[in-house]
C-alpha cells in the first residue's frame, strides 16, 4: 500500500500479482473514513452502476448515481485509461487512474476501483481531489445511450413486443409502443418507401429487407435508422416479423454536414470572381463553376482537356505535363495559357493543387482559373517599353548593346560571322534647326521604318540615342557581304522623306565592325564608331574598320 495525494491506494505488484485480503481491507478502510468525506460509486462484476449496498459505510450524500458506469463520468479523452484501470482493478484487486470529470473537464481528479466484492459484493470507484460534482447533469446525453434494440410485428405492421432497449432508443414507454403502427412513427416523407418496402417483403416468405428512415422519438425529435426486418410470419412458431433498429443519427448527421458542407463550398465558387474546376485522377470533371466557361471558352466539357480546348499548342503542352505531374505525384504547378479564341487571344493563369490522395496516387485535384489578359497586355507593354525606342520602334540603346553581349562570346561556335553598322544621319541637326524638331522626330520615325523594312529578318536595328542607330547582322560570313549589307541599307536611308511641308533627301555614314571570334562588345562597337566618323570624314559611303579605309 502507498500513499498519494494524503490517501491510501491500492498498489499492485510489478508482476501484477493480485493484493492480498490484508491489504485490500486497509486500503478500503482508509478510504472509507477518509476525511472529508469521498464520493463512491458502486460498480458490478460487468463495469456498469448498481445502488450501493446498504452496509458500505458512506453518506447517501456521497453515492455517485451517475449514468451506467464510471466512463460516464470522464471526458471522452479519458475513457481508455479508466478501462485500463478497470482491468486493473479486476486481475489485481485495485487499479487508479487521473481523469478529467465532464462535469468540469478543467479539473483532474483520482478514480481509484477496488475489488471489494469480498466485503460487500460490489466493486467501489471512490473519487479523490478537489472533486465538486461528479454526477452528470440532467441535460448531459449519456455517452453509452442503447443505439439498437428490437421491435416485433404481425402482419399488419403493428408492434407486438419490444425489448428493453427500444424504450430508450425512441423514448417512448413500452406501454407507448405496444399496439402502434410502425408507419405511424416515421417521418411522412419516408412512409411511401417503407410501404414499398414492406409489400415486398411480403411476397417473399423468409426475407430480409434493411431500410433507412426517420423514425420519432417521444421528444418529437426524428432520428435516422437502419431497419433491418425479417420475414417469419410463415414461421408458425413465430408469425411475426422481427425488426432490429439501430440509431445511425450521428453518421447521417455527419453526412448531411458533409452534403451542407460541400453545397456551401459550391455556393462559394460561384461567387469568386475566378475560375474552379475539380477533377479526377482520369482528369474527369466532378465539378466546375460558371465563371470558368466564360475565361476559357468552353462550358460543359466532361474532360478538363475539352475544357481547355482553346489553349495554345505551344502551352497546351506544358499544361498536359503539369497535370500529368500533379495527378501522377502530387507535384503542384502554377503556368500561363494563352485561350486562342474566337473573338481573341485571351490569358488565364492555372493553379494546379491536389485536393486528396492516398499513399500511391492523387485521387482528386482542383484548378484555379483566374483572367490575366490585360495583366499580360500591360507586362507586355512594360517589357516593349523597357525594350523598344517609342519613337522608331526599334530597338533601345540598353537592349541593343544587350543583345550584341549575348551574341559575341559564342560567335564562333554559334554564327559564320557578326557584323555591327554604326549609322549616323549626315546633317540632322541642320534639319532640327531649320525645321523644328516634330520634323526631326518625324524623320527619325521614317529613318527607323526604313531600316527595319531593309534588314534581313534576323538582324537587330536599335537606336543608340539623338540621330544614331547600330544594326546587328548575325551570320555574315566574310567582311564584304557585311559591307555589301551596309551599301543596301544606305541606299535605303537616301530616299525623299516628306516631313511636314518640306521634303528631305537625307544620307548617312556607316562604320562597320566584323569578326568571326569572340571579342569585348564595347569595344566592338567603338571600332565602328571610329569607323563612322572615318565615313563621315571622307564623306563617300559606308567604310569597314579593319582597314580604317574607304571601300568604295
Amino acid at each position: 500500500m502507498t500513499l498519494q495525494a494524503g490517501v491510501a491506494v491500492p498498489a499492485s505488484s510489478a508482476d501484477g500479482e493480485p493484493l492480498d485480503r490484508v491489504t485490500l481491507d486497509a486500503v478500503l478502510d482508509w478510504l472509507l473514513a477518509h476525511d472529508p468525506p469521498l464520493q463512491v460509486m458502486a460498480v458490478a462484476e460487468n463495469g456498469l452502476t448498481v445502488p450501493m449496498p446498504p452496509d458500505v459505510p458512506v453518506l447517501a450524500a456521497n453515492v455517485v448515481e451517475a449514468g451506467s458506469s464510471p466512463l460516464e463520468v470522464c471526458v471522452p479523452a479519458d475513457l481508455t485509461i479508466v478501462v485500463d484501470a478497470w482491468e486493473r482493478a479486476r486481475r489485481t484487486g485495485g487499479g487508479q487512474a487521473a481523469i478529467h470529470l465532464r462535469a468540469d473537464p478543467e479539473r483532474s481528479v483520482l478514480l481509484h476501483l477496488v475489488d471489494a466484492r469480498y466485503r460487500y459484493g460490489v466493486f467501489l470507484a471512490f473519487f479523490v481531489g478537489n472533486v465538486g460534482d461528479v454526477g452528470l447533469h440532467d441535460d448531459e446525453p449519456s455517452l453509452f445511450r442503447p443505439r439498437m434494440c428490437m421491435l416485433w410485428r404481425d402482419e399488419l405492421s403493428i408492434v407486438c413486443d419490444v425489448d428493453d432497449a427500444a424504450t430508450k432508443v425512441l423514448g417512448r414507454s413500452r406501454e407507448e409502443l405496444l399496439g402502434t403502427r410502425t408507419l405511424d412513427l416515421l417521418h411522412p416523407d419516408d412512409r411511401p418507401l417503407a410501404i414499398a418496402n414492406w409489400m415486398e417483403m411480403l411476397e417473399r416468405p423468409d426475407s430480409t429487407q434493411r431500410t433507412l428512415t426517420r423514425h420519432l422519438r417521444g421528444d418529437g425529435v426524428y432520428v435516422w435508422m437502419e431497419a433491418t426486418s425479417e420475414n417469419r410470419l410463415a414461421d408458425p412458431a413465430s408469425k411475426r416479423v422481427i425488426t432490429q433498429l439501430v440509431d445511425v443519427s450521428d453518421r447521417m448527421d455527419a453526412v448531411e454536414a458533409l452534403r451542407a458542407s460541400e453545397r456551401l463550398l459550391r455556393r462559394l465558387t460561384e461567387t469568386l470572381p475566378i475560375g474552379i474546376v475539380q477533377i479526377d485522377a482520369e482528369r474527369r470533371i466532378v465539378h466546375v463553376n460558371e465563371r470558368l466557361g466564360t475565361i476559357v471558352g468552353v462550358a460543359g466539357a466532361a474532360t478538363i482537356d475539352e475544357q481547355f480546348a482553346f489553349a495554345a499548342a505551344r502551352d497546351l503542352e506544358r499544361f498536359d505535363i503539369a497535370l500529368g505531374a500533379l495527378l501522377g505525384h502530387g507535384i503542384p504547378a502554377d503556368i500561363e495559357l494563352a485561350l486562342d479564341l474566337p473573338e481573341g487571344r485571351r490569358h488565364c493563369s492555372v493553379a494546379l493543387r491536389e485536393l486528396s490522395s492516398d499513399s500511391e496516387a492523387v485521387r482528386s485535384a482542383i484548378a484555379c482559373v483566374a483572367d490575366i489578359t490585360e495583366d499580360v497586355r500591360l507586362r507586355e507593354e512594360l517589357q516593349r517599353r523597357v525594350t523598344f525606342d517609342d519613337l522608331t520602334q526599334c530597338y533601345n540603346r540598353a537592349a541593343i548593346l544587350e543583345k550584341l553581349a549575348s551574341m559575341l562570346p559564342v560567335v564562333d561556335r554559334l554564327y559564320s560571322g557578326i557584323a555591327v553598322l554604326f549609322l549616323d544621319l549626315d546633317g540632322f541637326k541642320e534639319t532640327n534647326d531649320r525645321f523644328g524638331h516634330a520634323a526631326g522626330d518625324e524623320l527619325l520615325r521614317s529613318i527607323g521604318e526604313r531600316l527595319l523594312i531593309s534588314v534581313r529578318g534576323s538582324d537587330l536595328v536599335g537606336r543608340l540615342g539623338g540621330d544614331e542607330f547600330l544594326i546587328i547582322c548575325r551570320d555574315v560570313a566574310t567582311p564584304g557581304a557585311a559591307l555589301e549589307m551596309a551599301r543596301r541599307i544606305a541606299d535605303a536611308v537616301t530616299q525623299a522623306a516628306d516631313v511636314g511641308a518640306a521634303s528631305i533627301t537625307p544620307t548617312s555614314s556607316i562604320g562597320i565592325a566584323w569578326t568571326d571570334v569572340p571579342v569585348d562588345a564595347d569595344a566592338f562597337v567603338a571600332r565602328a564608331d571610329a569607323a563612322m566618323y572615318e565615313s563621315k570624314r571622307l564623306g563617300a559611303g559606308p567604310v569597314l574598320a579593319e582597314s580604317g579605309a574607304k571601300l568604295a
